[in-house]
Parts: structure tokens; sequence; C-alpha cells
């Protein structure tokens, strides 16, 4: 067989093959478990949010074909996808350990090692470069002309750009990752995810990625309710405890906050946990995140936010992941099942299990436009 026939068969294969851009094992962490292999999420589309559906890990945000790409000799291959996998298995025994540590909702070990710093700063990175939103920004920015190519490769050809992306920038942004300080937070609100799973607060669209990573706040949702957060500059300079590794209780205040922050920068859809539902206590406001590719070319929210860390000594329980502090009398009832309200506030606890005030402050807010 010849090699531009051989070429031919490899993409109709290939046209098949069902690329995830945000890893199952990632959303299994927003999922209920029903059984075995049996999870199941919910997700709302961005067009009709006040519509939901069920989905399970393995059916939603997948694209067919999305990390296929084309050698020089025009011959496909699916390199991208076969390291974002390899990066996956990697982070998943790292992120199980962090978010199933018996001690409490926070685990007392925080930092991570050296190795599993590595780990999780590749698999960050991967997650801010894979996403479809980032292919829209990348093809709204390119100026150059499509090469004429058979029918066969023109999907895998298009992919190039981003594929080639992604390879540039991979190991430059994992470094900046690995480089900056790491908050581990728990919240009392419920917290959800979306086909953009990393959020750069105030530069997520930049044209230089990487410089918008080093100086940005950037969160992580981690699950219902936790998330890694990593601190600009300011907040470093107010506070020395935000130059290193830390972590923090946020409220749900500041929680319902965040929650908007993740909504703002979601592509087409939001996911969230069953029985975590931020729309118990929240309702998304003002403009989202401009997306200059369809149309909407609006000034983009900005945000500004303030936190205290949490001392070394004390967690969070772990009931609180599943249990919901009491309504307040000014937020009325609410099901147990639901997202925690603003004003209620999981206890915090030594190791030994005796019950601390939460005496911590906070602040955020959408900052005016310019």
């Amino acid at each position: 067989m010849g090699r531009a026939s051989r070429g031919k068969k490899d993409a109709r294969e290939a046209g098949r093959t069902r690329d995830h851009t945000v890893p199952q094992m990632y959303l299994r962490n927003f999922a209920e478990h029903r059984g075995r292999r049996n999870y199941e999420l919910v997700a709302r589309r961005i067009a009709d949010v006040d519509e939901t559906f069920p989905v399970a890990p393995n059916n939603i945000l997948l694209e067919r074909g999305f990390y296929w790409g084309t050698t020089s000799d025009g011959i496909p291959h699916h390199l991208a996808e076969e390291l974002l996998t390899t990066l996956e298995t990697a982070a998943a025994p790292v992120m199980k350990a962090v978010l199933d540590a018996p001690e409490g909702a926070l685990p007392a070990q925080w930092p991570l090692s050296s190795r599993e710093r590595i780990i999780m700063a590749w698999w960050m990175a991967a997650q801010i470069l894979r996403t479809k939103r980032q292919r829209k920004r990348l093809e709204h920015v390119s100026s150059g002309d499509r090469l004429e190519v058979p029918h066969e490769l023109s999907l895998f050809v298009a992919n190039n750009p981003h594929v080639a992306y992604i390879a540039e920038n991979l190991s430059p942004l994992a470094c900046i990752l690995y480089r900056r300080p790491w908050g581990l937070a728990f919240t009392d609100m419920c917290l959800l995810t979306s086909d953009v799973p990393v959020v750069l607060f105030n530069g997520h669209d930049a044209d230089d990625q990487l410089a918008a990573a080093d100086v940005y706040n950037i969160m992580l949702p981690l699950d219902p309710h936790r998330l890694l957060f990593m601190p600009n500059s300011t907040l470093q300079a107010d506070d020395p405890n935000k130059r290193v590794d830390h972590r923090m209780k946020i409220s749900g205040a500041v929680g319902i906050a965040l929650v908007q922050v993740a909504y703002d920068v979601a592509d087409a859809l939001v996911i969230h946990h069953p029985r975590h539902d931020p729309w118990h206590h929240w309702k998304p406001s003002g403009p989202r995140q401009p997306t200059p590719w369809d149309g909407k070319d609006h000034p983009a929210p900005m945000y500004a936010l303030e936190y205290p860390t949490l001392p070394p000594h004390l967690t969070v329980e772990r009931r609180w992941l599943t249990e919901h502090p009491p309504p307040s009398a000014t937020t009325g009832s609410r099901p147990a099942t639901t997202g925690a309200p603003a004003s209620t506030a999981a206890a915090l606890a030594e190791p030994s299990g005796t019950a601390t005030s939460d005496a911590t402050t906070e602040t955020s807010s959408r900052l005016p436009r310019p």
C-alpha cells in the first residue's frame, strides 16, 4: 500500500476515536458513584443553564478525532492524546491521595512531594492547553491560510496548530505552575467545573498564555468542596504565608464568587454533582468572559479576591464533604443535600477532633470595568 493510501486509511480509522477534552478521571470527582463503573454527573448548557440533564463522565466533553494531527509527510498520528493519557494516569493517584486523606477534608501532608508536584504541574498545564476554548482562541488569532489537503486529512491538518501549540507550551507552562505557591482549599459552597477546568483570573484568554499563568490567580476545582488555588503576586505581597504552599478554609460567600469565576470561562457546558448543586445558592450574574470568536467582544469581567490561610494544626472534618451545615434563619430552609448557604460554615477542627471556631475573614468581588 502506498504512503498516500495508507494515510487515507489511517484518517478514516482515526475519525472514529472519541477524544475527551476533559479527563474522565477528573470528572468522576464531581460525580455520584451509583455502582460499579456507574457514575452520574449533572450538566448544564451555557446557552440554557436552567435546564439540567444527567450524564456520565465517559459520554460528556468529547469530540471525534480532536487530538489527531498529521506528520510532515501527511500521516495521521494520535501522539497528543497518548501524551495526555500518560499525564492523567500519573496524576490520578496523586489527586486521589489528596482528596481521600483520612485525617480531614484537607490533608495534614501538604505540600506535595517534589515528584507529586511535578506530576500535577504537568497535568494542570495540559488542562489549560487542551481545551476546545483554547482551540477557538488560537483559530481566532491565527491569520494564516489553511493549506489545500485531501478531504480525508482535512480534519487532522486543521487540528495541527492546536496540537503543535500543546507540544510547544506544555513543558514551559508546567515549569511556571511548578514554581508558584499552591493553596489547597475547602469551601462551604458547592463548586462546579466545566469544559474549561483551570481558570486564569483576569487573563484567561491572553495571547501569551505563559505570561498569564505566571501573573494571575489560578483556580482548579478538585471536587464539589475543594479546590487548588495559586495566588498572584499582590496576594503574596500582602501575606507571607501565601508565598509558600498553604491551605485555606473558604466561606460560602467567597465560594459563591469562585463559582461565578468558573462559570464565566466555561465554553459550552458546566458540570456539578447531583447532590451538590450550586444553583441552590447562586445564579449567574453579569457578562461572562468575552468570546470574540463568536462575535461577543464585550469588556471582560475582572475579579479581586482575599482570603486567610489556615494554621497547620487545623483541618476540616471529612463529614462536611457530604453533609451541609444547617441553614441560618436568614437563608431559609434548604434540603441537607444541597450546597451550603453562604452564611453557614463547616467548623474547623484540630486533628484530635476538637471543634475550633472559624474566625477568618475573606472578601471576593468583581472589579468595576475600566
